[in-house]
C-alpha cells in the first residue's frame, strides 16, 4: 500500500474525509461483492488496473451512493488500495472470508478505520480512543459534538453541525448494524432512552491483533527493538484500540510468545515488549486457517 509519511508523525496526508460515507454505515455484503469482483479482475490479469465505479457499478447490484461510498469504507478499513486493488489483507478476506464474518477480519476493519496511520477519517480513532471504553455511556449527541469539535478546532465553521449529525448516524451505526460491525459487540444502543453503552465486547482472535500489532510497529516505533509493554496500554495505545485490558493483553501476547511472534521481558520494570517477526502474510495465513 502507498503511504506519505510525516518524516516526524509518519500520520498519513492522503487520508478519506469526514463526509466520505454519503451518509452510509459500513455495509459488509456490499463490500464483499467489491472485494469479489477485484479478486475476478485480478485473477484475470487485469488486477493492475484497479476496479473503476463502472466497473463497480456494472457488475454488482450496488446502487449509486453504495458505488460512491462502499470502495471508500474498503480503503478506510485496509481492504482496498487508494486505487482500488486488493491489499494483502483484502486478498485473504476475498479468498477466505468473502462475507467478512470472521471475527478476525471485523476486528481488523475496526483497527485499520480508527489507526491514526491508516487512511480512515482522522476522527474515527479519537471518538474509538476517548469514547470506546467497557461501560461508558453516551448519547447521539455527544459523539456529533465530538466529530463538530474534531474538524472545528483549527478550522472553525468548516463542517456543519448537519454533516456532522450525519457522519455521527454513520459511525455509530457501523457499530451497532448486524450487517457492519455489529458482532464485535463493542456498542449496544438503548431503545428507550437512546444512549449508546459501550460493552465488554467479543474477544480479539490472537492472529488478528498479531497483524495489527505488526502494521502499528512498522509505522509508530520502525526500526526499534522493542517498547515498552505500558506503551499498548496506554489512552492512545495499541491494546486500547481493541478495547483489552491488562488480563486480555497479557493473554494474548502470551499465545503469540508460544508462537514466536513477540517476546516480554518481565523480569524488570518497565517490562519490555520484542516484536520477533514481521511477516503479515504467515499471521494472515494463520488467521485464515490456510496453507
Amino acid at each position: 500500500m502507498n503511504t506519505t509519511h510525516s518524516k516526524t508523525t509518519n500520520i498519513r496526508h492522503d487520508r478519506l474525509g469526514m463526509t466520505f460515507h454519503r451518509s452510509f454505515t459500513l455495509v459488509r455484503p456490499a463490500i464483499g461483492q467489491i472485494l469479489g469482483l477485484a479478486l475476478s479482475q485480478q485473477e484475470h490479469g487485469d488486477g493492475d488496473t484497479g476496479l473503476t465505479k463502472k466497473i463497480i457499478r456494472e457488475n454488482t447490484s450496488l446502487g449509486t451512493i453504495y458505488v460512491e461510498a462502499m470502495p471508500r469504507y474498503a480503503w478506510a478499513a485496509g481492504l482496498l488500495s487508494q486505487d482500488l486493488k486488493l491489499t494483502d489483507l483484502g486478498l485473504f478476506a476475498a479468498r477466505y472470508d468473502p462475507t467478512l464474518m470472521n471475527t478476525g477480519t471485523q476486528w481488523l476493519l475496526h483497527f485499520n478505520l480508527s489507526s491514526p496511520f491508516g487512511s480512515g477519517p482522522t476522527f474515527w480513532g479519537e471518538v474509538v480512543l476517548t469514547r470506546f471504553r467497557t461501560g461508558n455511556q453516551f448519547p447521539k449527541s455527544e459523539i456529533d459534538a465530538d466529530i463538530l469539535e474534531h474538524y472545528t478546532r483549527d478550522n472553525p465553521g468548516s463542517v456543519s453541525p448537519d454533516s456532522a449529525q450525519q457522519t455521527g448516524t454513520a459511525f455509530l451505526g457501523t457499530y451497532t448494524k448486524a450487517d457492519a460491525l455489529g458482532q464485535l459487540h463493542i456498542l449496544q444502543k438503548s431503545n428507550e432512552t437512546g444512549v449508546y453503552r459501550v460493552l465488554q465486547p467479543t474477544v480479539v482472535p490472537s492472529w488478528a491483533f498479531a497483524y495489527a500489532l505488526m502494521c502499528y510497529w512498522n509505522t509508530k516505533y520502525e526500526g526499534r527493538l522493542s517498547v515498552n509493554l505500558n506503551e499498548l496500554t496506554q489512552p492512545d495505545g495499541l491494546a486500547s484500540m481493541f478495547l483489552m485490558d491488562d488480563n486480555s493483553l497479557d493473554n494474548t501476547l502470551n499465545e503469540l510468545q508460544r508462537a514466536g511472534i513477540v517476546d516480554v521481558f518481565r523480569a524488570d520494570k518497565p517490562h519490555q515488549l520484542l516484536l520477533l517477526s514481521h511477516d503479515r502474510e504467515m499471521v494472515l495465513r494463520k488467521l485464515y486457517g490456510v496453507q
